[in-house]
Formats: structure tokens, sequence, C-alpha cells
């Protein structure tokens, strides 16, 4: 019996730090995406050629970042966008 009690809690541990990891990536995206600047912790999906501009993809969230290619000012981030189950979260443009 303490057998199932112990791997219960080691298993309820490994969840909880799980949980813990998701919302430490997600808090840091939504921050850096509030901020203008690009997420750390996604995949990039269909991109362009301007500089990185397209769909990127967290876990359970996706990021939709504008970018401009300027001779001037190189790469910059116009606008960027996330969402979480298709609801925007987060949204600013310069």
């Amino acid at each position: 019996m303490r057998t199932q009690s112990k791997s219960f809690k080691i298993f309820i541990i490994v969840i909880m730090v799980l949980i813990i990891a998701w919302i430490s990536m997600f808090v840091t995206d939504y921050i850096r995406c509030s901020s203008l600047k690009a997420p750390i912790f996604v995949i990039a999906g269909e991109i362009k050629k301007d500089g990185g501009s397209g769909q990127y993809f967290g876990l359970g969230y996706t990021v939709d970042i504008k970018k401009n290619l300027s001779a001037e000012y190189g790469v910059t981030i116009e606008s960027v966008e996330m969402s979480v189950l298709g609801n925007v979260v987060s949204a600013s443009i310069q």
C-alpha cells in the first residue's frame, strides 16, 4: 500500500513540475510579445524571407510576427500577436 502512495506522490510532483515549467515558458513569451520582442520558447512554422515574419508555435499557443527589413534599420519587428486556443491574449504594434 505504501508503494502506491509513494508512486502517486511522485506522479503528482512530476505533473506539478511540468505545469510550472509550461507556465514559466508561457509567461516569458507573453512578456516578450507584449514588449514587441520575439518569443523564446517557440518553433518556427512558415517563415517569409523578409527577416523572419511568420507564425511560430509554442506549447498550446501561437505567435504571429510581422517584421520589416530595411537598409537603414535592418530587421525590425512591426507587430506581434499571441494566441491561445484561437483567442488573442497579447498584441503589440510598433
